[in-house]
């Protein structure tokens, strides 16, 4: 099948790219002006639904009004002057309350050139407005906003944009001045702060890959070929995911399209640069252009079938999280890689056919092998010395890894951004009150046996209030019927801190279990709740998905390889791999920068990703040490000779893909900036070690025996181990 769609795609590849052209550019069209009706940064979407934090949510709307999809943004009101607020000041505010309350965007003067969808929804609106408590110096007082919108539309960010002008304007005429936080607020503000960062980061995204590809073939097609191609084809994918999540109503997350483009750029040109590598080889062997693109397309359709299918069963595993926010990331980048590898196989040998030996002008060096260079050194090293070579890489990799066991999980996402106003009105309201008094935790009490009443709420108040590290509790508020009650809190901390998890977790919710009125159920909810939960569903995820994620890796490179012993041995590389990876990231953000941990969805993206791509790179190298020997090779030059040809395309494709990654770490927020670090130096880690050192070793130390019980020649060849005389001497000539 795989061969008759190449023949096909080699012999009309005019028609194929053409094709190509069109589906792909209608694809991106949808993502560009649908992606804000799928997108969503609210958490409670993706909660387990039996969660309490849920529940607590859900019966937050049905009996208190909440509107699903509504955040709390908070406005810190002050003199202009700096003084103390009078009498007559927060007569002023409950004014600004008032107006905030009332107010409408006016969407005529939003900038939504080229922009979809119904202005009025997609700006919100403010669904409830209340004066909120007064700093113990009387410096300021706070007014709480329920902001019903998605905080990711920049409809809705132009919006609080008009809003902000708009307060700043009235609060002015009455001596006062008004600054925002929470919500909607600090992610306007994070984006007007970060827009010239992600430029930059796009721009070197694209500028690295294009830098590389030129050094690696000295053609200026070979470089902006690849880009061009693998960018409009991303496009196409992320538009397709778009259409799967409208289609199947699924909500994803806001890191889902950026992971998905910065994944696809890099898995993308690793396919195309694998094809050039051998497209090269193919052409200096004097075929025409269709040929050579027909041969390369030939030797490397099966290995990047194998490797895209490797990424895309390690995500499917993500469809039995329990998390939703996995269970999103999962089909999204399934359906993205499946995009990637349909491109692999028929646009990207379509391409190669037409250009042919155009796309490596005006380089001649391209045409002569080099039978000395660093590659080549390195594979007669490796065979000659595979024990030694295979021990040094081990020991270094479980040194790193021994910082895996200190692994701590951090749940704030904008931990480490940029100030901006709304970071600034956060500070003063903590350093003025508590950490979480701009983010209030809520106790929502439920009565099955009739009215409540303030005396019966009177014990769970109190027993909320008498909770180290709660710092502040309102009065309760009841439903209108009185079968309902709410009661906030203030923790000393703020709420996504691993000690207000865990105050939520155990102290708080025990209390509200304890204290409830007879006959009546309390649920914990808020910011800090609802991380509670998540950290509970990611932990259990995580002991669930590794062991079946790789399980079904290994299936996959049994059935790619024909073998039970290779597979492994690959297996338990790409595993000590992820391990140290896991472990420098934990060294470099908690021991060296000083965080309280990794970004909680790191551990199972690293492991998915390092794990899938590692095994993408060991498929390239066992594929050729396996055709190596399948020419009849003794073992050693079998190693040398696949390192030789495999090492350079594996280690430009690793720098290709970190590059990638690595454009991260210039992103202001933090969990991006170790995602970044983490994938970037997991990727090298594969590529330039483990690969093209460790695998060719580990081959060179098993010899024939790593195809057991399939043997690469077809024919009951001996084994040959390492310290065959026959092997060394083999060697000598390489």
């Amino acid at each position: 099948m795989l061969q008759r769609i190449i023949t096909y795609v080699t012999r009309r590849p005019k028609r194929v790219i053409a094709l190509w052209i069109v589906g792909v550019i209608g694809l991106a069209m949808v993502g560009t002006t649908q992606s804000y009706r799928v997108t969503t940064d609210d958490m409670t979407e993706f909660l387990p639904e039996g969660s309490q934090s849920a529940v607590a949510t859900r019966y937050a709307q049905e009996a208190f009004g909440q509107q699903k999809g509504t955040y709390t943004v908070t406005a810190l009101v002050e003199r202009a002057d700096g003084g103390r607020l009078t009498h007559s000041d927060r007569a002023a505010v409950g004014a600004v309350s008032e107006r905030l309350a009332a107010w409408k965007p006016d969407v005529s003067r939003l900038d939504v050139e080229g922009i979809a969808g119904d202005l009025d929804e997609r700006a919100g609106r403010i669904v409830a407005a209340s004066a909120g408590p007064v700093a113990p110096d009387a410096r300021f007082q706070l007014v709480g906003l329920q902001w019903k919108a998605n905080t990711t539309d920049p409809v809705a960010q132009q919006a609080f944009r008009q809003l902000r002008d708009r307060a700043a304007d009235d609060a002015r005429a009455d001596g006062l001045r008004v600054g925002f936080t929470g919500g909607i607020a600090s992610l306007a503000d994070f984006q007007e702060a970060t827009e010239g960062t992600r430029a930059l980061s796009q721009a070197l995204l694209f500028g690295s890959i294009l830098l590389l590809s030129l050094l690696f073939f000295r053609g200026p097609l070979a470089a902006i070929v690849p880009v061009l191609t693998i960018a409009l084809v991303a496009g196409g994918a992320s538009g397709l995911v778009v259409l799967a999540a409208l289609a199947f109503d699924f909500q994803l997350d806001t890191s889902t399209p950026q992971l998905i483009m910065v994944v696809l750029v890099g898995i993308g040109v690793d396919y195309f640069l694998f094809l050039l590598f051998r497209l090269r080889e193919r052409l200096r062997a004097g075929e025409d252009r269709s040929t050579a693109a027909a041969s390369a397309a030939s030797s490397v359709g099966p290995v990047i079938a194998a490797a895209a299918l490797a990424i895309v069963a390690a995500f499917a595993t993500l469809a039995l999280a329990e998390f939703g926010q996995f269970q999103v990331i999962g089909p999204a980048v399934a359906i993205s890689v499946l995009v990637m590898l349909f491109a692999g196989v028929t646009l990207m040998p379509a391409i190669a056919a037409v250009t042919g030996r155009a796309l490596f002008w005006p380089s001649r060096s391209w045409a002569v092998e080099r039978s000395d260079g660093p590659a080549a050194r390195l594979g007669r090293r490796i065979a000659r010395r595979p024990g030694r070579a295979a021990l040094a890489v081990t020991a270094a990799l479980v040194m790193l890894a021994t910082f895996a066991l200190g692994t701590q999980m951090s749940y704030d996402s904008g931990d480490g951004g940029p100030s901006t106003p709304a970071t600034r009105t956060g500070d003063r309201i903590s350093a003025a009150l508590s950490e979480g008094a701009s983010d209030p935790q809520q106790v929502y009490v439920k009565s099955v046996s009739g009215a409540l009443s303030l005396e019966q709420l009177r014990p769970l108040r109190q027993g909320l209030a008498a909770v180290g590290g709660v710092s502040a509790v309102g009065e309760p508020a009841l439903t209108p019927d009185r079968h309902g009650a709410r009661i906030e809190m203030a923790l000393a901390e703020g709420p996504f801190t691993k000690g207000s998890m865990d105050l939520v977790r155990g102290p708080i919710r025990r209390v509200a279990r304890e204290a409830a009125p007879e006959g009546a159920t309390a649920m914990v909810g808020g910011t800090s709740a609802i991380f509670a939960d998540v950290s509970d569903s990611v932990e259990r995820d995580m002991r669930m998905i590794f062991p079946i994620a790789a399980g079904l890796i290994l299936l996959i490179l049994v059935f790619t390889l024909r073998s039970l012993v290779a597979p492994l041995y690959l297996l338990a590389a790409v595993a000590l791999e992820f391990a140290a990876t896991l472990g420098a990231s934990v060294l470099v953000v908690q021991e060296l920068g000083g965080q309280a941990g990794v970004a909680f969805t790191l551990p199972l993206v690293l492991f998915l990703f390092v794990v899938a791509l590692g095994t993408d790179y060991n498929i390239l190298m066992t594929a050729r040490l396996r055709e190596e020997m399948l020419a009849g090779k003794p073992v050693r030059r079998a190693v040398a000779d696949a390192v030789r040809h495999v090492a350079p395309a594996v280690g430009a494709a690793g720098l290709v893909l970190a590059s990638s990654f690595g454009t991260l770490m210039l992103e202001s927020n933090e969990s991006s900036r170790e995602m970044g670090f983490a994938m970037a130096f997991g990727i090298l880690l594969a590529a330039l070690v483990v690969s093209s050192i460790l695998v060719p070793a580990l081959t060179a130390l098993a010899g024939q025996r790593a195809w057991w019980p399939s043997r690469p020649g077809g024919e009951p060849d001996p084994v040959m181990p390492v310290s065959a005389e026959s092997d060394a001497r083999a060697l000598e000539l390489v």
